[in-house]
């Protein structure tokens, strides 16, 4: 089987055409997945999962073997995925070493999630998943969100930006994975 950038594509744009912050389907994970392959008339994780089951690894394509590989579109399946984010604030009152937010540690059991962009080819890209908490909770929301999921452990670039106050700051965020296991599959038509 081979990479269909055609059919990535029309994964993201009708992803793109979720509403963000409301609830897709039944709000599992594994739904909004499913629906995105379903309506590009792509090979699901029903066709694709041998014994599939909610407690199945499920399989939506083929493997993507090499992180440097991964394109928007794909879908990330994950098991006992872990990791911990801190955010480096730097601005005039901060100084060089800036201010480091409180870390944060982010739980995935058993969680799908597709591929909007990349961040940081091979190490981080930016998903679209729901059933996940919403930034700031800590319990899972079954809602539509966009986030950025770290594939290795590894840094963003400073990025600048302007506080609440208007004034200039330049926020960077570490990012430690703790464990798991995560598979990435290119769909397939």
């Amino acid at each position: 089987m081979v990479f269909n950038p055609q059919l990535n594509a029309r994964i993201v744009a009708w992803l793109r055409q979720r509403p963000l912050g409301v609830r897709h389907g039944n709000g599992e994970c594994w739904t909004l997945a499913e629906d995105a392959l379903l309506a590009q008339r792509a090979r699901t994780s029903r066709q694709l999962t041998r014994r599939f089951s909610a407690r199945a690894d499920y399989v939506w394509g083929e493997e993507v073997r090499s992180a440097t590989e991964i394109a928007a579109g794909d879908i990330i399946q994950m098991r006992g995925y872990s990791v911990r984010s801190t955010v480096t604030t730097r601005d005039l009152l901060s100084g060089p070493a800036g201010r480091v937010g409180m870390p944060w540690v982010m739980s995935r059991p058993h969680h799908t999630a597709i591929v909007l962009g990349i961040v940081i080819p091979g190490r981080l890209v930016e998903v679209i998943e729901q059933n996940v908490p919403m930034p700031g909770s800590t319990r899972a929301d079954r809602l539509v969100q966009i986030n950025r999921f770290a594939l290795v452990s590894c840094e963003t670039p400073p990025e600048r930006r302007f506080s609440d106050a208007g004034d200039p700051e330049t926020v960077s965020t570490r990012y430690e994975v703790l464990g798991g296991r995560v598979w990435v599959y290119h769909p397939q038509a």
